[in-house]
């Protein structure tokens, strides 16, 4: 289970990395014009998106951590 748990947020890691990365790239070659509403639409969702990964990143390592107590155990 731990290892199918490793997976999932690994590929959510990278999702949430490939949408971060799309949304500032928008911001900085639009590929429409942009009010200052939907800017800053765009910039709190990358914002979401960063917290986001943070958890998710802190929650892998701490799975990882168990794990590895759970087997030298």
């Amino acid at each position: 289970m731990a290892i199918k748990l490793d997976n999932t947020l690994t590929n959510l890691e990278k999702i949430l990395k490939s949408s971060i990365y799309e949304n500032k790239m928008e911001l900085i070659h639009p590929s429409q014009e942009y009010g200052p509403l939907q800017i800053a639409y765009i910039k709190g969702y990358i914002c979401s998106l960063e917290e986001i990964l943070k958890e998710v990143i802190e929650i892998n390592n701490t799975e990882q951590k168990n794990v590895y107590k759970v087997c030298l155990n």
